[in-house]
């Protein structure tokens, strides 16, 4: 079927580049990472750990490629006026509901795979991918049934904002502020020569310490666990992180401004937008072989946290541009900044507890903090369960509200 063609619609337009260009660049960047892999010389000792780590990272950089085809598709539909369409079997063992039911065995397998040597390298990339897309899509299920999500265009659009866009502009954001605080510790250092004799001091035994783990523990265990030290990561961690990253999580809303979306369709546009980014963020940080089903698995809460804040701040951007009251969308900042910021404190808590535990005897300062990151895993598990449980009401409140006043949805 040929339609009249749409050639003056730019952000159809910048949307086909952008997913050409994502396209290509991933797959290079996949194919450069399996090359490597194969053609390193080194033998890596434990099952090796590292190229299947790098194998990983290959699968998974495919693995987003692959996932901006149809948005590709769907734009150039639009512009050129033609009708294809990115056929997927409609089988009722696919849906999400179905799928999240093969998650143990995956999780298993994966973890045996992991364990396998040369000939996990062929199985865990596979898993992987699986391991941390079907978590995502069964949230994302839970999260936009029964609300209107727009054309197929839209969702793939939005979603790959996520996947694509959202994480290379929060991470250039959170590089510039990085660097901001290294500049500002150098003035500090430069005003008092003795600390920085004493920094420099350190660094060399560093380098002189042959990569031992124990002596590079050794040698960092008193920055570790100075409290000047300990105040800027949670400052950047459990702040700085979650300001910039709720404000552009939800790009894909963003990009619909003038397009007219309901405040329904706000929230499902950030779901996805929130999937999208989640989805990349974990195929990301957990691209190491070793320990990967526990990594895999602490990911799961981390997928749920993100697609309901991007989903609530879709919402909230959605009804104060309607409505031109932005005193809701200053709180939902504020709550899903604080939702995130608890997240990556407790995780970091966590951390500090061990590093704690590992040094003894240690400043009375720190007593008590081993006691609180032994309850984080809990803490985290019923943050989890929480974000879990608002994100199927959310879901049904504003099916209810989308059943008794319907929506005049919007273009794209």
């Amino acid at each position: 079927m040929i339609r009249e063609p749409n050639k003056n619609d730019w952000l159809t337009i910048i949307q086909l580049v952008f997913s050409v260009v994502a396209i290509l660049g991933f797959w290079a960047l996949a194919l450069a990472l399996l090359v490597f892999g194969i053609f390193s010389p080194v033998d890596f000792q434990g099952g090796n750990l590292e190229k299947l780590s790098l194998y990983i990272f290959a699968a998974g950089s495919a693995a987003v490629g692959l996932l901006v085809v149809p948005s590709a598709v769907y734009s150039f539909n639009r512009i050129s006026g033609r009708d294809i369409a990115v056929g997927f079997p409609d089988r009722w063992w696919l849906r999400p509901t179905i799928l999240i039911l093969a998650l143990p065995a995956v999780l298993l397998l994966g973890h045996l795979a992991a364990r396998q040597g040369s000939f996990g390298l062929l199985l865990l990339p596979f898993f992987h991918i699986l391991a941390v897309g079907l978590p995502v899509l069964w949230f994302l299920y839970l999260g936009v049934r029964g609300l209107p999500l727009g054309s197929q265009q839209r969702r793939w659009g939005v979603f790959d904002s996520g996947l694509v866009l959202g994480p290379i502009m929060i991470m250039l954001v959170e590089v510039i502020l990085l660097v901001v605080m290294i500049l500002v510790i150098g003035l500090f250092l430069i005003n008092h020569p003795d600390l920085l004799k004493e920094l420099f001091r350190d660094i060399e035994g560093l380098v002189n310490s042959n990569a031992d783990p124990d002596q590079i523990i050794t040698e960092l265990r008193p920055y570790l666990l100075n409290p000047a030290v300990i105040f800027l990561v949670f400052l950047f961690a459990a702040l700085l992180v979650p300001l910039v990253e709720e404000a552009l999580k939800p790009v894909g809303v963003w990009l619909l401004i003038n397009r007219g979306i309901s405040p329904a369709e706000g929230f499902t546009a950030g779901l996805i937008s929130g999937a999208g980014y989640a989805f990349f963020e974990s195929l990301a940080l957990t691209s190491a072989a070793e320990e990967w089903m526990m990594v895999v698995v602490a990911r799961i809460g981390t997928a749920v946290i993100h697609i309901l804040t991007a989903g609530l701040m879709g919402w909230a951007m959605v009804y104060s541009w309607r409505y031109s009251s932005y005193l809701r969308l200053g709180f939902t900042y504020l709550g899903v900044v604080c939702l995130h910021g608890l997240w990556n404190g407790l995780t970091l808590l966590m951390v500090l507890a061990f590093i704690i535990e590992e040094s003894n005897p240690v400043s009375e300062i720190y007593f008590g903090v081993p006691a609180i990151g032994g309850l984080a895993p809990f803490l985290l598990g019923m943050l989890s369960l929480t974000a879990f449980l608002a994100l199927l009401w959310v879901n049904r409140y504003l099916s209810k509200v989308y059943r008794e006043e319907g929506s005049p949805g919007g273009a794209l």
